[in-house]
This record gives C-alpha cells, structure tokens and sequence, in this order.
C-alpha cells in the first residue's frame, strides 16, 4: 500500500465556499481510488483546508490496479466485412489500434468485440492525472482571474505540494509545477518548508504557526472563547454559523476578547447581534441570565494580543457600526409603521409584478381569503399582512437587510399593537429553511403563507421558474415553507390546502392561465414529497406516492395521516393479500369507472355473496373515512380479501356477454374504489419474501 499528500497554496479563500469544496474533493477521491482498486474505510482519505490551503492525504493506497481482461467494442460487423467477406479499412483500423488478430473477433452479437489484456496502471500515473483534473474541475460560486487573465479560479495559487510514498510526484495545477516546497503562517512563520510526507508536513507546519486540521482548529477556538468569557463571568452564545466560518478565517487558532459602549445595549438586541455575527464575524457573550452582554469575542490570525491592538480595532468597529445603528433606529421611530404604507409604491417588487404596494394589497387580499376557508377570525392577520412589508423602506432595514420582518415586528411592538399583529409581522418571513422555527401564532403563519404564495403565483404567471440549480427568487424555499407550515399540527395550523392557495393567489394576481395551477401543483408536489421523506417523517418513498396519487393538494395533514395508515399496514400479515386484490381490481377493470351493480345480473353465488358483503362493508368503510379513520377502513377493506379470493376462483369476469362482463366489473370497482381515497396500495413495492417469512 502507498500514501499521497497534496497542498494547493493560495490567496486566502472566502470560508463560506470551503466546506462544499471539500465535500466535492472527498467524493472525486472516493471515485479515483475505487479506479485505482476497491475503496473500502481502511483506504484513508482526508481533506482539510485552511483559509489558504486545500490539502487532502490518501493512506492505504493499492499500488497499481490489477490486471484485468476487457471487452472492447468496434465497428457494426454489417460495415466490418465487405460484400466478397473481406475486412474493410474500419475493422482493420479497429484491430490494429487493440494490437489483436481477426481471429480474435467474438462470433456473439451485431457489432464486433474483442478480448483485450489490460495491464493495471500505477497509482501514481492514474493520481497524476486525476489530481489536477479534480482540483481545475471544482466549480466555485465566484471565480476571478490573475496575471495574465489566463486561468479562472477562486483565489491565485502559489504553490503546489506533490508528494507519493516519500517521493515528489510532479503534475501541473494551471500552470504551476508542484514540489515538494510550501510555507507557514503568513506573518508568524512566512519562510519555505521542504516536506516529504504528511506526517512531516503536520510536525512542521504546526512548528510554522499553522493547525492544519479544522476540525482541531475549532476545538482550540471553543476552549478559548470559553476562558475568555469566564473573564466577564459569561459564556459565548450558542452560534454554529459563526464556528462554521470562524474555522476556515484563521491557520492560527486564535481569539481576542473586546467590549463596546454600554449604552448602545438599549437598542435592540437583534441589530446588536446581527451586527455582531453577520458583518463583524463576532461571537457575543452572555451573562449568567442569557443576556446580551457588552463583551463579545473576536477571531485572530495570531498567537496573542500583547499590545491590545485587535481588542482595539474589534471596539472601534463594532462601536461605529452600532453609532450608525442607533442613528438609523433613532430615526426610524419618529415615524409610525402606518405612515409608512404610502413609501411602498416608490419600492418595486418586480418590473412586471409591480411595487410593494401592490404585495400588500395581494397579501391582505390572500390573507382574507384564507381565514375565510379556514373560518379564522381575520382582524389581526389582515392588521399584519397590512404593515408585513412597512419595514423594507426603514433606515434600519436599508443597512441591514438581514432583518427585515424582525425590524417591523420590533416596531409593530415599541408602537403598543397587539402582541399577535407584531410577533406575525416579525416571524412573516419564517421559515427560510428545514431547521427553522415556524411562525409563533397563526395570524403569522397564516401572513407567511399569503405572502409566500402570493410571491410563487406571481413569478411562475411572469415565466420567471427555476430552473436547474437557478432560482434567482427563492421560489424553491417559498414553495418549501408554505409545505412546512401547512404540515404543522398544534394551535397555528392552517386548515386549508396547496389548491386552495394556488386558487387565491391566481385570484389576485389575475391570472387565467390554467398552465401556471398544472405547473405550480408539479412544483409543490416535489416540495411535498422531498420533505415527507426527510427523518422528521421518514415515510418511503412508495408509501408516499401511493398516498398522494389519492389526493394531497386539499390537505397535507390529511395526507400525512394517509400514509401513516398505509405504513402501518404494510407491516401487518395480511397486507399482501390487499396488495393482491387490489392489483387485480385494478388490471381487471382498467378503463371501467361504474360501480352501478344490477343484482339481477349475478349469476353465481360466489358474486352474489360478495356483492352482498360489500353493501355492508363499502358503507362501513366510508364512515371510517369520513371520521379520518384510516387504518380501520384499509383493515376493513382486508376483511374482503378472503371473499375477493373466492371470487377470482369460481367466476370468470371477461365473458362474452357484455352486459354481464360490465357488471362484474362494476362490482370489483365498487369494492376497490371503497378505499382508493385513502391511496392507491397498488404502488407499494414489496418483497414478497418478507411476508413469507
């Protein structure tokens, strides 16, 4: 076995772009080993970075790849022979280039194969190629060029470090030759290093004032920021954004721990702390109570702070951005959210949607239509969807965009409204993503959904679709939100369905267009099925789609309930004999929907007694459906199966007599209709072993 070690040295890179970097090297390594030989854990990889660097180190590498035999495929055997059976130029030229004999052709198929030798090729061959392939390849948000404007990257490089089983491996990354040279920390330690392994590259670059691993890196930072906030008797705020950036913003571990103004804690703590985390990269500190204190700690590049200088420069910032901020705020609250409203029509939502304005008339609008098909009492919600947007032409909101909706709710609140008109004011926005909390009230679950939906049916009405990965508008997250929302089940749940909203949102928009309803259900639907399989629900992806092929867009919750009922029976016995019945209902009568059945065409007692037994049951099944008791209406519908055996045994349904043939069918659709509201079981893959055992 053989180990690798590479070191791309560059400018510093922006550390919101490193952890998806790394993720894309890893995975391109798994892929080159598994060329090379079996990938299996003892075949090591790990890929670092720091601000500067991208190193990865391959352990348990095969030397060479093994010998193998493959099949290669030449010109169709019609164009290899001519029309005397001699060999054309093509076939030739085919057997030529593999250095084989045309008695090496294989007799089986249309087109001509032979039999090739390969010799296994070095790893170090295959990693010289491979290497710089992966790290040219990695597409990265923002790219710029250097020098001469030649190459495009995300940072210029400097140096390159290629080093196999002790040895240097040369390759070329853009034009620069790697070696076996790299250099430590920029200010601590600038000098060149010779290494010549990974482990020798750890020793001296740690002496050189660089901790390589991040993950060490951020264990370092964590035990610092605590010893720094015990000196003030607090503890760092729980931020994972911030640890996340603060690993990839140093190669030294360091931290410094700095204060601003007392007074300025008297503004809001939102703006305080988003000042901190968002535009400083700081870290606030907390007292014994959980409140915001006026210390907050700060990342460095470097081993101490002996003069005070960082401490200093941190202060002097974070003290003018919160002079501004305390402006902009002093400012805002001279005038109302109210009088605000007129300030929207100068703000544009989209050229072709138009102002601001116009959205909030659209989501007072929407806002209406949903309390009035849900029967929620509208005041409060209306109030807010009414001021929602106010904030967006503030001075607070202007500097700091992070926090609209967080600004008006502040606002709303310092103005006395009711505590349900500004918390919805404040959470309208929620939630941007998976882990974000949902909407505190209803009134501003349901302004989220009004102005959520209101934004959807008036970009896909414009043509203004995601596309790819593209989604300039957020649509995606929108349509994901709305999902969330409306799957909660506590006292903010908005009884209405995706249909529903589609239908008010087209209403205000104005929109005819029946394409733009076709497309946005195919839009949701992907929402919805994406987010039912995630570990909050876990349902399977059959399970899912048999629920939703019965309806979904009137009510998620219902349909959660749906599936649920379906999850729980496949795991039951007698699944497999409603599986059964159900696919054979379905094939028999595919194309036939009555299930009008004339008594007096039964012929055989068999289906007599079925046809009996399924007046009872049909009825009973729709009062469990009808009292969303789903699991007891698919067992019930269980119940039929040993009946539905017997008829398949003893009466033949496709006979030549019409009239009889249509009625028999009618009969399989009125007892495997009795449960389609529920899902079409029929979509359930199962293995059937399983059950046998």
């Amino acid at each position: 076995m053989s180990e690798y070690f590479f070191e791309l040295l560059t400018e510093e890179i922006p550390a919101s772009m490193l952890d998806g970097a790394l993720a894309s090297i890893h995975t391109s390594l798994e892929k080159t080993i598994l060329e090379i030989g079996t990938f299996t854990p003892a075949a090591g990889i790990k890929v670092t970075a720091t601000p500067r660097r991208i190193l990865f180190f391959l352990s348990n590498v095969p030397e060479k790849q093994a010998d193998h035999v493959d099949t290669v495929k030449g010109p169709p055997k019609k164009a290899a022979w001519d029309a005397e059976g001699r060999p054309t130029k093509a076939l030739e030229g085919f057997l030529k280039k593999n250095n084989v004999s045309i008695d090496d052709v294989l007799a089986e198929g249309d087109y001509v194969q032979v039999k090739r030798n390969v010799t296994g090729r070095a790893a170090k061959d295959i990693l010289a190629e491979r290497v710089p392939q992966i790290i040219e390849g990695l597409r990265w948000p923002k790219m710029m060029r250097w020098g001469a404007g030649e190459y495009s990257y995300i940072r210029p490089i400097h140096s390159v470090v290629s080093v196999f089983d002790g040895t240097h491996l040369p390759i070329r990354i853009f034009g620069v030759e790697s070696g076996t040279k790299t250099v430590g920390h920029r200010t601590l330690a600038p000098d060149w290093i010779n290494v010549t392994s990974y482990g020798d590259y750890q020793t001296k670059l740690e002496l050189a004032r660089v901790v390589i691993d991040v993950v060490r890196r951020r264990h370092v930072m964590a035990e610092r920021a605590l010893v720094l906030a015990k000196q003030v008797d607090g503890t760092p705020s729980d931020d994972a954004t911030i640890w996340a950036q603060w690993q990839y913003l140093t190669e030294y571990p360091g931290l410094v721990r700095a204060e601003f103004r007392d007074d300025y804690l008297a503004l809001p703590e939102e703006v305080l702390v988003t000042v901190m985390r968002v535009h400083q990269k700081q870290l606030p500190i907390r007292d014994a109570k959980g409140r915001l204190s006026n210390s907050f700690i700060a990342v460095l590049d470097n081993e101490a702070d002996p003069d005070g200088n960082a401490a200093y420069g941190n202060s002097f910032v974070t003290n003018a951005r919160f002079a501004d901020a305390k402006f902009f705020y002093d400012v805002d609250r001279k005038t109302p959210l109210a009088d605000r409203i007129d300030q929207l029509s100068h703000l544009q939502f989209h050229e072709k949607l138009g102002n601001y304005a116009d959205k909030t008339l659209r989501i007072e609008n929407i806002v209406s239509d949903i309390c009035g098909a849900a029967t929620y009492e509208s005041m409060e919600s209306r109030k807010a969807a009414h001021l929602c947007k106010t904030d967006l032409v503030t001075e607070m909101v202007k500097e700091f965009t992070e926090l609209q909706g967080k600004v008006g709710g502040i606002y709303a609140c310092e103005e006395g409204l009711p505590e349900n008109v500004w918390q919805a004011i404040y959470d309208h926005y929620l939630p941007a993503n998976l882990d974000d909390a949902l909407p505190r009230g209803l009134p501003g679950a349901v302004v989220s959904l009004a102005d959520k939906i209101d934004t959807l049916v008036g970009f896909f009405s414009v043509g203004a679709k995601p596309t790819g990965s593209k989604d300039p508008f957020a649509l995606r997250r929108a349509a994901q939100g709305i999902v969330q929302i409306l799957l909660n089940r506590d006292k903010r749940e908005v009884k209405v369905g995706i249909e529903h909203l589609i239908a008010f949102g087209m209403k205000w928009h104005n929109v005819t267009d029946e394409s733009v309803r076709t497309d946005l259900r195919a839009f949701f639907a992907e929402r919805v099925r994406t987010l039912l399989e995630t570990s909050a629900y876990n349902f399977a992806y059959d399970e899912i789609a048999a629920a939703m092929e019965s309806g979904w867009s009137r009510s998620l919750t219902d349909l959660v309930n749906r599936i649920g009922a379906v999850k729980t029976l496949r795991d039951e016995a007698n699944f497999l004999s409603i599986l059964d019945s159900a696919k054979r209902i379905a094939n028999i009568t595919a194309g036939h929907d009555s299930v009008s059945v004339d008594p007096s065409k039964l012929e055989h007692e068999t289906e007599r007694r079925l046809n009996s037994l399924a007046d009872l049951v049909v009825d009973q099944i729709a009062e469990l459906i009808r009292n969303h008791h789903y699991l007891d209406a698919l067992r019930s519908f269980a119940a039929l199966a040993p009946e539905l055996e017997a008829f398949f045994d003893d009466v033949m349904v496709n006979v030549d007599d019409e009239t009889v043939r249509r009625n028999r069918m009618s009969l399989l659709r009125k007892v495997g209709n009795s449960v389609s509201s529920i899902a079409d079981v029929t979509k359930i893959v199962v293995d059937r072993r399983e059950y046998r055992e």
